[in-house]
């Protein structure tokens, strides 16, 4: 990609400096290796915090030295407010929060507001090292404030998120107070990433619960923006650690282990002591695993490795008590002086002592209660050796069991699938541990980490920019700021205006009848009158119409164009097809379930019907509504009627209730072309009407919906302040009114 590069943005750079010599020392997470393993040929920029001012300097200037083409740009924070941001946010809210473990959350406002200036900080750091068409991909959820903020500073980016850890469900995710924030700055990106399907669909139900934003499995749209939706499960550096496990010191340290074991079939668990992944849950297993198969005491030991993490944490601390405690007492209950069934390691090991362990264990187990992904899996499938095959036992709420499915699948939480998976490892026959680890290691190596990175990458920059950046365009209320694009339609012609009714001339109500013109707009639309022609089409019927607009010089319509009535005229019948044929039947249909969803109502109307349920349960009469809209679609397909869903409706229409279909009346009537019309509307029906004009007139979308319109108003509240604009704008151009050249006269033909 010519004149453009690559930004990674994570907490941590890829080097930092080693306390003893002073020197480089390069990262060994496989996101290190990921992203350096793509990225060597061209140049590419990484930007991450680094609080110490001589660690960052050394940093920026050595890092390109170590790695070719790369340029390291450390961002610096205070220590309190990284503290905030680090400690106080993203790991005692969103960690616990993301993981299942609301009960550990704790939201304190001073630990958001430092997480907002960590995000704001670190968005101005990449704004300065990015150039338009640069492709910025942001990693985990320290950052997930970061897109909206960068989007505002360099709209022409493209912005990659991957969340490296499990989307919660939307239960769990509603507790977030500042929920709508962190997912309004989301959808700014280009793309987003997830480890696992059920991560990806929840984000999907969150984006509709929250945001009322409607998605496809893979893309969203809001305010013109489509963001992109993936599942890249991550892995590891595959032919890299395969080469390291077969070292000659790891196989020599393997097999001291070998003949050092206190028993015969050895499990190994390596975990962080962190109360996500399970080790509670692990030791209860093994423990009844002894009291199901007391054959197996003696003869299988577990070897856990616990790597210390947020000692002085409570809850951490807490943790560590109950881990001690269960170790002691299967020790107590099950062991004997040459004999201990747990051997607990409480340190981080070296990795040739790691790699030893894998190599040596008999099958590894994993109890992660929740798990982005867990490389632990991945990398002792890589160290074995397939000449004395292990199993792996992995949880099923780890990220991973999507991916490695030889594995013994386990619930974590049955103790007894756990002492039964334990029990089966260790009567496996060789043949099928064989089979289960090759077909696994088979996996893993056609699928590195590289390719992972590779993966999000290419579907990242295949984003077509010229489609995206054609945004729809905000409108201000100051008409000094409307953009010419706009103004372009509205100057030199005589205007023509045309206006859905609910959620656009007047908000959207718990029941239709509360929607009334309010004395205000009514002044407002009748100021209109002396300088365009104003109608409204609307899906009331013609009694309501005309109870609201009674005396105005307002061209009507009824029923999405079914009738039409111009200033104080007679209304006029569009509809030439048989109602009769589906009216009866539907009518029957929208009435049982009136009856199945508390407070909805059914509303009739002459050619069409209409199922409100606004004020029912949400959840349960979304459901319906879809249930109901799918049979009716299926049951009247070859009758002339329309079914859909709107805003808290279904509606069936005869098939001449179409705003399109009447805007494109209204058009040809213009045989002089004298006009140019200026559309509002809020639903789905308006799209309609956006279709049919165009580029041969100015559409306006009301909220942040995905839209045919060319411009837009964020909500109904803008409305009346536009109207205001566009009478004062009118005024200042000086165009002739309509009143003078007595314009509502005029007939259609």
């Amino acid at each position: 990609m010519p004149n453009t590069k690559r930004i990674f943005v994570s907490n941590r750079l890829p080097f930092s400096i080693d306390p003893k010599t002073g020197d480089l020392k390069r990262g060994s997470g496989g996101l290190v290796s990921a992203l350096l393993g793509v990225s060597l040929h061209e140049p590419f920029a990484w930007v991450g915090f680094e609080s110490d001012p001589k660690a960052a300097k050394k940093i920026q200037e050595e890092a390109s030295k170590h790695v070719e083409n790369l340029q390291c740009y450390p961002i610096q924070l205070s220590k309190d407010i990284y503290e905030k941001y680090y400690d106080g946010f993203s790991n005692d809210i969103l960690w616990p929060l993301f993981h299942y473990e609301g009960h550990f959350a704790n939201f304190d406002r001073d630990n958001w507001l430092a997480y907002v200036e960590a995000n704001l900080k670190m968005a101005e750091g990449v704004a300065r090292v990015a150039n338009p068409g640069d492709t910025v991909w942001v990693h985990d959820f320290h950052f997930m404030l970061l897109p909206k903020f960068l989007r505002h500073l360099k709209p022409q980016l493209k912005i990659g998120f991957f969340l490296h850890i499990p989307f919660p469900s939307a239960e769990l995710f509603r507790q977030l107070p500042v929920r709508e924030e962190i997912l309004s700055s989301l959808v700014q990106c280009d793309l987003i990433g997830f480890h696992e399907h059920s991560y990806l669909r929840h984000f999907d139900v969150c984006l509709k619960a929250i945001l009322g934003i409607e998605s496809s499995l893979f893309k969203a749209e809001m305010e013109g923006h489509t963001v992109n939706l993936g599942v890249y499960p991550i892995s590891i550096d595959t032919e890299g650690y395969l080469k390291k496990a077969e070292h000659e010191e790891v196989v020599a340290q393997a097999q001291q282990y070998r003949e050092q074991s206190v028993a015969p079939y050895m499990l190994l668990g390596v975990d962080r002591l962190d109360y996500t992944k399970g080790l509670d849950l692990k030791l209860l297993g093994l423990q009844q695993t002894f009291k199901k198969y007391p054959d197996l005491i003696g003869k299988i030991t577990l070897l856990q490795v616990a790597v210390p993490t947020r000692e002085r944490v409570p809850a951490y601390k807490n943790l560590k008590k109950v881990v001690d405690r269960l170790v002691g007492a299967i020790n107590g209950q099950f062991g004997g002086p040459n004999y201990s069934p747990v051997q607990y390691i409480y340190r981080s090991v070296p990795e040739t002592e790691l790699l030893a362990l894998y190599r040596r264990a008999d099958a590894v187990l994993v109890t992660s209660k929740r798990d982005g992904m867990n490389l632990v899996a991945m990398e002792y499938v890589l160290a074995q050796d397939l000449k004395t095959p292990g199993v792996l036992i992995l949880s099923e709420f780890a990220g991973a069991a999507s991916l490695l499915g030889d594995a013994l699948i386990i619930n974590p939480w049955d103790v007894d699938a756990i002492a039964d998976a334990i029990y089966r490892a260790y009567t496996m026959s060789e043949e099928e541990r064989y089979e289960r680890l090759h077909h696994s290691q088979d996996i893993l190596l056609r699928y590195s980490a590289t390719k992972w990175a590779e993966a999000f990458l290419d579907d990242l920059e295949a984003v077509d920019k010229s489609v995206v950046l054609r945004r729809v365009e905000l409108l201000a209320a100051d008409p000094s700021l409307w953009p010419h694009s706009f103004t372009k339609y509205i100057k030199g012609k005589k205007l023509r205006m045309v206006l859905d009714y609910d959620g656009t001339v007047v908000a959207l109500a718990r029941t239709p009848g509360r929607a009334l013109l309010m004395k205000e707009t009514k002044a407002l639309l009748l100021q209109l009158c002396e300088y365009m022609e104003v109608y409204v089409l609307s899906g009331r019927s013609r009694e309501f119409l005309d109870s609201q607009f009674s005396g105005m010089p307002v061209f009507l319509s009824a029923e999405h164009g079914a009738y039409f009535k111009k200033p104080e005229g007679e209304w006029e019948s569009r509809v030439t097809s048989d109602i009769n044929a589906w009216y009866g039947n539907v009518k029957k249909a929208m009435e049982s379930y009136c009856e199945k969803v508390p407070l909805s109502f059914l509303e009739t109307k002459e050619a069409s019907l209409v199922w409100h349920y606004r004020e029912s349960p949400e959840d349960f009469a979304e459901f319906q509504a879809r249930k109901l809209a799918d049979e009716l679609r299926v049951g009247l397909s070859n009758e002339p009627v329309t079914i859909m869903m709107g805003a808290k409706i279904v509606e069936a229409r005869a098939i001449e209730c179409n705003k399109g279909s009447l805007l494109r009346w209204l058009l040809q009537t213009d045989t002089e072309n004298t006009y140019t019309c200026l559309c509002l509307g809020d639903d789905k029906t308006d799209e309609d009407m956006f279709r049919v004009l165009g580029d041969t007139g100015a559409s306006v979308k009301i909220g942040r919906e995905k839209t045919e319109a060319r411009f837009r108003l964020r909500s109904q509240e803008e409305v009346a302040p536009f109207f205001r604009a566009l009478i004062q704008y009118s005024r200042q151009t000086g165009e002739t009114t309509l009143e003078e050249e007595n314009f509502c006269e005029r007939s259609l033909k």
